[in-house]
């Protein structure tokens, strides 16, 4: 049996997906029981209820894996603890592959949220698990938080790029699941540490050009101020830490970009990983 934390999040449900196509068992470990039904609209399915900072839920959760797909929730606070937590489980279990779900270039310790992952990709590999460490870039359906107004209005709010020369490397999610699916049902990937970018380093004009054709209409952009954003954020109920932290993520990215290469991704899935007008192609035939 495959267990998956974090399992209700958008790359948790895309992981699911593509172990359901081949046929696999799943147990997904989500945090509320109200996400007990809705989790399992994908498939059957075994799901386990539990506070990833609870031992006790872990240990619950982890019995009778064999195979773990780790995902922690975005820019938490408490990642290395809940890395340490994950390990002892997995550790108890007797778990036989541990994939733990990075970032690109964990290296850039000016992030926080890099920072954390940096350190549990280090206890991964401390753990005497046999592990795969996978670094996806942005996902493409990022784009998703501003769709319906890129859809209806033609206009595209954003935070990534705030000056013409900023490019980064998206990745459809998709491609990264269906990965991700191969990594865990194989046993050739021990003890790697992959890169998953998608085909193309993108400007802003790029995307905007490709929303514009696709549509068929003229695409403004809005960028939003820190100000802004840390208004929304907080909103939503985020914190210091995390308002915080994507300011400083979004200003190192907007300052260096966010650069990845394909390599890796096409080896593993056979195929050169999806553009972003492909990307966008599918998503607007999936609103209609």
């Amino acid at each position: 049996m495959i267990l998956v934390t974090g399992a209700n999040g958008q790359v948790g449900r895309a992981i699911i997906k593509a172990l359901l196509s081949k046929g696999e068992q799943i147990r997904a470990f989500v945090f509320r029981n109200e996400h007990v039904q809705e989790i399992k609209k994908l498939g059957e399915m075994d799901v386990a209820v539990g506070d990833m900072l609870n031992q006790e839920d872990l240990d619950r959760a982890f019995a009778g894996v064999n195979r773990v797909y780790h995902i922690c929730s975005a820019i938490n606070p408490d990642e290395v603890l809940i890395g340490e937590m994950v390990i002892t489980a997995a550790r108890k279990a007797n778990v036989k592959h541990f994939v733990f779900h990075s970032v690109l270039h964990s290296v850039l310790q000016e992030m926080p949220h890099h920072q954390k992952k940096l350190i549990v990709e280090q206890l991964v590999v401390d753990s005497g698990i046999p592990y795969t460490i996978v670094q996806p870039t942005v996902f493409m359906q990022n784009i998703f938080e501003s769709w319906n107004s890129i859809v209806e209005k033609g206009i595209f709010v954003q935070k990534f790029f705030t000056t013409p020369n900023t490019r980064m490397c998206l990745v459809d999610l998709d491609d990264v699941a269906e990965a991700a699916a191969t990594i865990l049902t194989s046993n050739d990937h021990f003890n790697a540490s992959y890169e998953f970018s998608g085909s193309e380093n993108l400007s802003l004009q790029d995307m905007v050009e490709v929303m514009a054709l696709c549509l068929n209409r003229e695409i403004e952009v809005e960028t939003l101020s820190d100000e802004m954003l840390s208004s929304q954020l907080r909103r939503f109920g985020a914190d210091d830490y995390r308002v915080n932290t994507l300011l400083k993520m979004f200003h190192h990215y907007n300052e260096h970009g966010f650069y990845g290469n394909s390599n890796i991704l096409k080896w593993m899935i056979g195929r050169k990983p999806n553009d972003f007008i492909t990307f966008f192609k599918r998503a607007l035939e999936a609103s209609k």
